[in-house]
């Protein structure tokens, strides 16, 4: 009797094994034919885009935007994704679609369609080509009818198990929350009207309408990108320009990201990190830490002296007020707004004398340091307030500044002025704040410079890419390439005002008779 019963335990086990083996086979077999099946191509207006459907541990639709980046949208559960790539874009067509509206709307109508057809034949071909690559390994596993039937049985009864819980867990709603990698991360999102996409998700079409016409707008304002890019050579140091934060967390998280993608060298903050200068606004610093370069820094008119040592305490941060220091080889040399003027707005004239006279008091710390080093004169200077820059000008081939929220480039006697709008988009102030409620949000600006890291022009600016992201809910993202013709003229250096300071030394706090 007792063996009777360990020979059924036997034969239990050994099914039981043959069984599990069977669903192994299976499921690799049909895992690695559905990997390798072939993509279902569709023309989409100006995008041709190719669809597959592959095994996953991160389910969900992907939108695949090479060399930009990828978007990923969480719509089910299931352990597979959708796979959209856009393998070429008709860049002339796309600009053609989004200057028509009729062309736009048709674009809309016919690409849920079109998007739809070629989802599902990706399906299709993942499905036969799991069942095929299911049916190849159990033959070769089993070398038996029935094994091969057995096991086809248990794919397809997976399959269908997965098609009902993509059906029970979709939720077309997910379209309104991406997620973004690459430079797409940069903005939140690629749309060109300012309605969010949440505002247009009647129905899981207008959301695809939407996916489609984020991806052309990204192609045809994306071109500037192209071709000739400074930032590819290991002969080049990259800056980025940030300047009014204004205690605004997204603008360090822009800041953070243009820091990864482009591979920053020093970071340049030309003041109004803060909005009224509070002890409490120190800790907003504590971003600094995280971006891993060196960070130059000169008060604004909003930054109190205790923001100022906050962020000298900052590993890399280099706080200039009345000197000239080397960072990432190039010769920075920059000065504190004499003012602290919290509930001041940009266009003020309060303590413009103040600013004149900090403005010449750098001006000489510049005309001491290049009669002390004729060989490696200072390359850029760092102001806050752009309004009174004429000792500057012919001394310095570069100036950057802040404070106007608005950005600006123009040459004044042979000097390069580049005046950053607002990294924070006008962050905590009541200017800002008013044109968030107006609708019209004060843009996030920052700028990638490209310098020439050696060789007899070491320093001088190559190129720079201005990046703006606006719109409500921070919808738009633009990146303008400009190139700075190698033959541009470097300034003459004036003579040095009489008894200058010594080469690094600091002014003082507050000149005499300044605004408080």
């Amino acid at each position: 009797m007792i063996a009777v019963r360990r020979r059924a335990v036997g034969v239990g086990r050994r099914q039981a094994l043959r069984w599990l083996a069977l669903v192994l086979l299976a499921v690799v077999g049909a895992g690695v034919g559905a990997a390798l099946a072939p993509s279902a191509h569709e023309q989409i207006g100006p995008l041709n885009v190719a669809v597959a459907v592959r095994p996953s541990v991160h389910p969900g639709v992907a939108v695949a935007l090479p060399p930009v980046g990828t978007v990923h949208f969480d719509t089910h559960r299931a352990p597979f994704v959708w796979r959209a790539t856009v393998a070429s874009v008709d860049l002339e067509l796309a600009r053609r679609v989004l200057s028509s509206s009729v062309r736009l709307e048709a674009l809309q109508a016919r690409a849920p369609d079109e998007l739809r057809g070629a989802a599902i034949r990706a399906a299709l071909l993942s499905g036969g080509c799991a069942l095929l690559g299911s049916t190849l390994l159990l033959a070769l596993g089993t070398r038996s009818r029935h094994g091969v039937a057995a096991g086809l049985t248990v794919t397809l009864a997976a399959m269908l198990v997965l098609s009902s819980l993509t059906l029970a867990t979709f939720d077309s709603r997910q379209l309104a929350q991406p997620r973004f990698t690459g430079l797409l991360s940069i903005a939140p999102y690629v749309q060109r009207r300012t309605e969010t996409l949440a505002e247009r998700l009647e129905s899981y079409r207008s959301g695809l309408s939407d996916v489609v016409q984020s991806v052309t707008t990204l192609y045809a304002v994306g071109t500037g990108l192209s071709g000739g890019d400074p930032s590819s050579s290991d002969d080049v140091t990259t800056v980025l320009h940030v300047s009014d934060l204004h205690l605004n967390p997204i603008g360090y998280d822009l800041t953070g990201r243009l820091v990864r993608q482009f591979g920053v060298d020093t970071v340049v903050d030309s003041g109004d990190l803060s909005t009224w200068g509070s002890v409490a606004e120190a800790s907003f610093v504590g971003r600094i830490r995280s971006l891993g370069v060196p960070y130059v820094f000169v008060r604004g008119n909003h930054d109190s002296a205790a923001i100022a040592r906050a962020v000298a305490r900052q590993p890399g941060a280099v706080v200039l007020d009345g000197q000239v220091r080397t960072v990432a080889g190039l010769r920075i040399a920059g000065i504190a707004d004499p003012r602290n003027t919290p509930n001041e707005g940009p266009t003020d004239t309060a303590g413009k004398d103040a600013v004149a006279a900090y403005t010449q008091r750098l001006a000489d710390v510049v005309g001491a340091h290049d009669t002390a080093h004729p060989d490696a004169p200072a390359q850029v200077a760092v102001v806050h307030d752009p309004t009174r820059l004429e000792p500057l000008l012919g001394r310095v081939p570069l100036v950057l500044a802040g404070h106007l929220h608005r950005r600006s480039v123009d040459e004044r006697d042979g000097t390069r002025v580049m005046v950053e709008g607002s990294t924070g988009g006008a962050g905590l102030t009541s200017a800002g704040l008013r044109r968030l409620t107006e609708g019209d949000p004060v843009p996030l600006e920052a700028t990638l410079l490209y310098f020439r890291r050696s060789g007899p022009d070491a320093g001088r600016l190559l190129a720079y890419d201005e990046v703006t992201v606006g719109g409500l809910g921070l919808t738009s993202v633009s990146i303008d390439r400009t190139a700075v013709p190698a033959t541009e003229p470097v300034p003459a250096q004036r003579p040095a005002a009489t008894s200058p300071p010594t080469p690094g030394s600091t002014a003082p706090d507050r000149p005499p008779g300044g605004q408080p």
